[in-house]
């Protein structure tokens, strides 16, 4: 398996206000640089005091607070692409993902090509092939990335309760 849906309930707009008021911090993915179109905004690598202390209640609900950890907004634009791959194989610090659905409209990430619709998940991106196929709406999600073993992490979330079972 390589995604577990999490339970937990987020308030998205408190999450989109946070995103849009920190505008500034964003920056374009690294991958966009050899692109023609632009198509990924990736925001917030939390470098910046405050916004460690913006995240950190939610790293603690997570279970997560104190690991290394890279917590991130991205977003993407209408009927855009992120092709498939695998995180962080230039750096080859393969890790796992928790990532959290901040608008109302579902998001899926296709694993192996076949899709899987979520609104909060752990997914193994750094050891699966993943992408995102082009939809219609825009997609905005929280997420933290972690080097961590999944093992570990995907037992700090059973701890607190929050893997979905079935």
């Amino acid at each position: 398996m390589s995604l577990w849906h999490i339970d937990y309930e987020i308030d998205k707009e408190y999450w989109r206000n946070i995103f849009y008021e920190n505008l500034d911090y964003g920056k374009w993915h690294y991958t966009c640089a050899s692109r023609k179109s632009l198509y990924w905004f990736h925001l917030m690598m939390f470098n910046d005091d405050k916004l460690k202390k913006i995240v950190k209640p939610l790293e603690q609900d997570l279970n997560i607070y104190g690991l290394n950890n890279a917590p991130r907004f991205s977003y993407l634009f209408p009927n855009q692409k992120v092709e498939h791959h695998l995180d962080d194989q230039v750096k080859k610090e393969f890790g796992v993902k928790i990532n959290i659905n901040l608008l109302d409209t579902e998001i899926t990430i296709h694993m192996e090509h076949k899709p899987y619709q979520y609104e909060a998940a752990l997914i193994d991106v750094g050891h699966v092939m993943h992408g995102v196929e082009k939809d219609p709406n825009a997609r905005l999600t929280i997420g933290f990335f972690l080097r961590h073993p999944l093992e570990e992490v995907y037992e700090r979330l059973d701890k607190f309760s929050l893997i979905k079972n079935g």
